[in-house]
């Protein structure tokens, strides 16, 4: 009985040698293919010296552009910090100080790939060799739907709505069973995307902030029917809607 017992824990932990392996040789593969991106050299400790940036990504297949992993990395000269990131395509790198600590911050963007354009939006701080997520604003809060008489009303909270005139797509709001006549066949929300730019700008004197633009749309994303644009700053720790505009699209 002990000779089986022990046969059967060698094989349980010949099977723990084998699976451990498997998974470190592939994290092991998976380094090895990174790709680097982005390269860049900016003080954003504070100390004014020059940190190391870089940006690389592990492709989900050879022959596609589609990132499975993107991770930054900053090498401080003191410390070394890595950052996992989101998939997605073309990482792109900016620097600028929105908390207003006199020292840059990194701004990363990266597409989803999506279709209205949706991007990811990254912001981390690493003054006095700290890493702090400062995350970035979220998508302005608004209500959007169809009415009768091929009309849509645009709400963004607190504010005035707008009803914008869409009589010039009747015909094929009525094809796509929104509308019989005019009338709603049923309460149809419009879409109402993520933000799918979100920039650096300076906003109130000479302060930087973020600048970010939402896309509403009809029936399908290429039904295009009004822009969303928002200001943010950075005030105590959390993002502050600074101005929200619903700008109409020209219609066909």
């Amino acid at each position: 009985m002990n000779v089986q017992t022990n046969i059967l824990k060698y094989l349980i932990f010949l099977l723990a040698v084998f699976f451990t392996y498997q998974a470190v040789s592939a994290q092991d593969k998976d380094i090895a293919n990174e790709i680097i991106l982005v390269t860049e050299k900016r003080d954003v400790t504070g100390d004014n010296i020059a940190d190391r940036l870089v940006i690389k990504g592990l492709k989900y297949e050879e022959d596609t552009e589609f990132l499975k992993e993107i991770t930054l990395y900053v090498d401080t000269g003191e410390k070394k910090f890595e950052q996992p990131l989101s998939s997605g395509y073309k990482p792109t790198i900016q620097f600028v100080d929105v908390n207003k600590d006199g020292t840059l911050d990194v701004f990363i963007t990266t597409e989803t790939g999506e279709s209205g354009g949706i991007l990811n939006s990254f912001l981390f701080s690493f003054k006095d060799q700290m890493m702090k997520d400062l995350t970035v604003p979220k998508t302005v809060p608004i209500t959007a739907q169809f009415l009768d008489n091929y009309q849509a009303k645009l709400t963004i909270n607190g504010k005035k709505p707008l009803v914008i005139d869409l009589s010039d797509r009747k015909e094929e709001y009525e094809q796509s069973g929104i509308y019989t006549n005019g009338i709603l066949n049923e309460a149809t929300e419009l879409l109402v995307d993520g933000l799918s730019t979100l920039k650096p700008a300076f906003l109130v004197g000479k302060c930087k902030g973020l600048v970010g633009i939402q896309l509403v749309s009809g029936v399908y994303h290429a039904d295009g029917i009004a822009l969303v644009e928002s200001k943010w700053i950075y005030e105590k720790g959390k993002w502050k809607l600074v101005k929200a505009k619903i700008k109409p699209l020209q219609t066909k």
